[in-house]
């Protein structure tokens, strides 16, 4: 890490996505150098020709896949620690994160407080791999205590879809109302930029277009009432 401040390499394919993580490391780590890629060429290429602390890379992109590609990041910058985030969360492939030689996993749902954590982590020299959400499953546990197997969590886990917070369903509704992230974040006590991130990661998992398209998804889902 430099005096100035760490070094990221944010590498996925959506930039709202990669903005939206930007902002929060920013207010986070202001003096920290960071830099972007939407593709696995991309971000070999960076990593051969600039140091880098810490990569927080997207699983999956449109030119490559983390788990089987991550040996040749590595090879490219051997001292670089990596972050994976995924939409997806499988028992699976936090086992295979670990496998491979991921420092960490999180998945792309997190809150900020988790993200940040996560990477504080990481820049320590430390591991951090998400858990899978038992508990959203134990309604579905077979009796004795006993749960169901790993492979049928690592599938339920990945066919469930988002979860929001209520904070995140809060936000969701001043969207649907047309209110600015500014006056959002007076109403929540949260920052301005962390009002961005959050409603960054909000249409990403919605695979909305807009703040009101995100809004109107979240209410087709059942999420919110109409």
């Amino acid at each position: 890490m430099t005096i100035a401040g760490p070094r990221f390499l944010l590498v996925d394919d959506h930039a709202l996505f990669r903005m939206g993580l930007g902002l929060m490391l920013a207010e986070r780590w202001p003096q920290a150098l960071l830099t972007q890629a939407g593709t696995w060429a991309q971000a070999l290429e960076h990593l051969r020709h600039q140091p880098v602390d810490l990569v927080m890379l997207d699983v999956h992109l449109p030119d490559g896949h983390g788990l089987s590609d991550l040996p040749a990041l590595k090879a490219a910058a051997p001292q670089t620690r990596v972050l994976f985030m995924s939409g997806e969360v499988t028992a699976d492939l936090i086992a295979q994160a670990r496998e491979v030689g991921a420092e960490g996993f999180i998945p792309k749902s997190a809150q900020a407080d988790d993200i940040v954590a996560a990477v504080q982590t990481l820049l320590r020299g430390e591991t951090s791999f998400a858990s899978l959400p038992y508990a959203a499953l134990s309604t579905l546990q077979g009796g004795g205590g006993q749960g169901p197997r790993v492979p049928e969590l690592a599938m339920l886990v990945s066919e469930a879809g988002p979860s929001f917070t209520e904070l995140q369903l809060q936000i969701l509704r001043y969207l649907g109302r047309g209110t600015p992230n500014k006056a959002i974040a007076r109403q929540l006590g949260m920052s301005e930029s962390a009002v961005r991130a959050e409603v960054s990661w909000i249409t990403e998992w919605l695979q909305a277009t807009s703040r009101q398209e995100a809004y109107d998804r979240a209410v087709a889902r059942g999420l919110l009432p109409p």
